[in-house]
């Protein structure tokens, strides 16, 4: 025998396919009406008739609350157009929505950066644990914060100059964090961004605005746990989120951290495509332990006719030199002080005889060689293009080291987020993606148009073969990497365009900001790069002619 909630189940089933829209309503006399005539359809006793017509009337969920989890689950999953299911998938979608909690959360969050202080910066970065305010300096975030502000101000009807009025009067204020010569250049950045994001997106078109974080990315549905590049997510009105990659200016670093460091990642991302020689010597050409050793015997030759009291003899000048000059090397106070008695100790030439320099005594010797002798100082600043050339020597003498660089550069644009071929992206939540840059008047763009002008008509036929599915995102970056070259003298990264001619946009190089601190690698857009995506094409020969006269010795044909 049947029990009760099987034969209600039946009734429901029954119910839901006779009313017009699926979703019997027991306050709807017509919906009775097709209730009555499903049970006697189903040969149901008058009586039972009766029973389930009250009970619908006056307790339409009472049996489902009677049921477990489990249950209900299994109901749903045997009914799925009943009216259970369907509320069941209604609640589904509204808990994806974004909440105007979150939202306002993140609102929160953001202005929180833009509003930061210098002295609350330093008590944020002492902070330990997570923070959820996004990645980067405490600038860079208050800038990109400037551009989700603004947008939100955008859609308040605030104009433009306001938002710009509003923005340099912020910059402006005592111990904000962009009160700075670079800093105060977020805001015409952010104003520039705002611009594009307006002819590309439109801002009629933007249902909410939410910042890289754990809580921005709940407030529009993005997967909190996706790596993405996107610094802040737009949601539109047709419910799509784009990502958005905010870049100050065209003078954009893909790495600009320690040599020691990057170079492992860079190495660590190669490895796989390279032989077990040629990853051996291109890691010992990358070693900072080459590097501290060749800067060891640079300090040595330098030193070769110097002694204690040749040193003495340039400190007493030192002192006579103008204050403003001992205090650009050498500091002020205590910091003086040290730098001034490590000069005077005999120890400074044991320790450069026997390569046991500590970064002090490197930085001092650097620093009174940069006054009073530019040879000894130019040739211990070599050593950073020497780690440059040393690394392209190897890239070049490997072919498939060459390969596995050229991959790394594909990567590091990230193409594949760019035209949406990224599943892990898209499946995430993040539809769409976008870098822009805070180049004036009106910013620009790296979409998929300027990739198919960059990459010429060959990627863009391949594009659409992906698109269709007879070719891979494989085959289109081979397009790509087919079209990078590599000046290993001066460690350009070059692109060759169909119009017969090759373009330096990138450059990897070894920096010391100061001899005697670590090396930090440099892999940057040039100013070339910048130019293309402000005037809208990499095909320099429709650039206005004096901007094609600034690059004409950058700017190379390709050999036939």
């Amino acid at each position: 025998m049947k029990h009760i909630s099987e034969i209600i189940e039946e009734i429901l089933v029954e119910w839901a396919y006779r009313v017009h829209d699926g979703m019997p309503n027991p306050k709807n006399t017509l919906h009775i009406q097709e209730l009555r005539e499903s049970m006697e359809g189903l040969n149901i006793p008058n009586d039972i008739i009766y029973k389930v017509i009250n009970n619908m009337i006056n307790e339409e969920d009472d049996w489902w609350g009677k049921l477990s989890s489990e249950e209900q689950e299994d109901y749903i999953k045997k009914h799925p157009r009943s009216k259970k299911a369907k509320e069941a998938k209604k609640k589904e979608k509204e808990d994806d929505k974004p909440t105007d909690k979150n939202i306002n959360q993140d609102h929160e969050i953001t202005d929180s950066q833009l509003m930061m202080t210098k002295t609350k910066a330093k008590e944020q970065a002492a902070k330990k644990g997570s923070k959820d305010v996004g990645a980067g300096t405490p600038e860079s975030r208050a800038g990109e914060a400037m551009v989700h502000k603004g947008l939100r101000m955008l859609q308040e009807g605030k104009s433009v100059e306001e938002i710009q009025k509003y923005f340099d009067e912020l910059v402006n204020s005592d111990d904000h964090i962009l009160n700075s010569k670079e800093g105060k250049k977020w805001v015409k950045a952010s104003i520039s961004t705002l611009n594009r994001i307006d002819k590309e997106i439109g801002i009629k078109n933007i249902k909410n605005v939410s910042w890289d974080t754990k809580v921005g990315r709940e407030a529009i549905g993005v997967d909190p746990d996706l790596e993405t590049s996107s610094d802040m997510f737009i949601q539109t009105n047709d419910g799509s989120v784009i990502g958005l990659s905010l870049k100050k200016s065209g003078a954009v670093f893909l790495a600009n951290k320690g040599w020691a460091k990057e170079s492992k990642k860079l190495l660590e991302d190669l490895k796989p495509s390279m032989s077990e020689e040629a990853f051996s010597e291109l890691e010992k050409s990358m070693s900072i332990k080459s590097y501290n050793e060749s800067l060891n015997k640079r300090y040595q030759t330098i030193t070769k006719d110097m002694d204690s009291n040749s040193i003495n003899k340039m400190v007493d000048k030192l002192l006579k030199e103008d204050d403003k000059l001992i205090s650009k090397y050498f500091g002020s106070g205590e910091k003086r002080e040290k730098y001034l008695e490590i000069l005077r100790n005999p120890k400074l030439l044991e320790d450069t005889k026997n390569g046991t320099l500590s970064g002090d005594q490197k930085k001092v010797l650097a620093k009174i060689t940069a006054i009073y002798d530019k040879d000894k100082y130019n040739h211990l600043r070599e050593v950073d293009s020497e780690l440059t050339t040393n690394t392209f020597k190897t890239l070049n003498k490997h072919p498939e080291a060459q390969q596995a660089m050229k991959k790394h550069i594909v990567k590091s644009m990230h193409i594949s987020e760019t035209l949406g071929l990224n599943k892990e992206i898209t499946e995430g939540g993040v539809s769409g993606f976008m870098t822009l840059y805070g180049i004036e008047p009106d910013g620009a763009v790296l979409n998929e148009e300027k990739l198919v002008d960059l990459f010429g008509s060959k990627f863009g036929s391949v594009l659409a073969e992906v698109r269709n599915g007879t070719m891979t995102i494989d085959d289109l970056e081979e397009v790509v990497m087919e079209s990078i070259d590599m000046d290993y003298e001066t460690g350009n990264i070059l692109f060759k365009h169909e119009n017969n001619k090759t373009y330096p946009l990138f450059f990897m190089k070894a920096r010391t900001r100061g001899i005697g601190s670590s090396p930090t690698m440099e892999m940057a857009q040039t100013n070339l790069m910048a130019f293309a995506l402000k005037y809208g094409t990499f095909n320099s020969t429709k650039w206005p002619e004096d901007v094609q006269e600034k690059f004409k010795d950058a700017i190379k044909e390709i050999p036939e």
